[in-house]
């Protein structure tokens, strides 16, 4: 069984783990004082199992994910998609915990990959260690609102675990205009994304609130004028979501 890729998504995450550590042995050595009153020795149990808790859950959730289900390998891709696309473009925060390997899926197809990680904006502490390990995919350093690529350019569009990272409001609005603007007419953008709801709260606690809801990506998709056609899970941690644009917008104009 591997844990590859949880134990190093958990080294980006090294510092909530240490405070974690430190709040357990904290919490024992209060549990053994003799004279502790007895509401604190409850406060310090309690304590030490939140702590223990989210450390083992968090990093289960990473293993699942991760090291234990199809996500990176990008098969299941096919399954969502009619066929081959001619042109993909692959979006991400470039790291290896969030690249597809879509050349190796789509051989005879022509790919681009984007990286929209800006420090400025994108200030996660787990992302920026996690950029400066390297080791990610080549990728073409791209403005979430104003993305290089043609109207209409990609038939396949995959935005993977990145959307999130997104923190203004007014920027994730204008990346969705700029994912309906970049799609064909018949192709699909598939939208990999963690939610806030309560399996991530149970996994995750705090650490939930850096993801968004549901309903968040839902209206951003309707906003930018695309159709929800379908979504799954892969993982209780993991929602896919396959985007288009509405049928109505293929039609040949009428005559007049």
């Amino acid at each position: 069984m591997s844990f590859t890729h949880a134990l190093r998504i958990a080294g980006y995450n090294r510092r909530l783990y240490a405070a974690a550590v430190v709040g357990i042995a904290a919490g024992a050595v209060l549990t053994l004082l003799p004279a502790i009153p007895p509401l604190l020795r409850f406060a310090a149990c309690a304590g030490i199992a939140v702590a223990a808790w989210f450390s083992v859950a968090s990093f289960w959730a990473f293993h699942l994910m991760f090291d234990r289900s199809p996500l990176l390998s990008g098969r299941w891709l096919i399954e969502e998609i009619p066929g081959p696309p001619a042109r993909w473009i692959q979006i991400n925060a470039g790291l290896e915990e969030t690249t597809l390997p879509l050349q190796e899926i789509f051989p005879n197809s022509e790919g681009r990959m984007l990286d929209i990680y800006s420090p400025e904006t994108m200030t996660e502490p787990a992302i920026t260690r996690a950029r400066q390990r390297g080791g990610g995919p080549a990728a073409v350093a791209a403005q979430p609102d104003a993305l290089a690529v043609e109207n209409g350019w990609a038939e396949l569009v995959v935005v993977m675990l990145a959307a999130h990272e997104i923190r203004d409001i007014a920027v994730r609005e204008k990346f969705f205009h700029e994912l309906a603007r970049i799609v064909s007419p018949d192709g699909r953008i598939v939208l990999v994304e963690h939610l806030r709801d309560l399996i991530a709260a149970v996994a995750f606690g705090p650490g939930a609130f850096h993801f968004l809801a549901r309903r968040e990506w839902v209206r951003l998709a309707g906003l930018a004028g695309l159709e929800l056609e379908g979504e799954r899970h892969i993982t209780p941690f993991v929602r896919v979501f396959i985007l288009r644009l509405p049928l109505a917008s293929k039609l040949p104009a009428p005559q007049v």
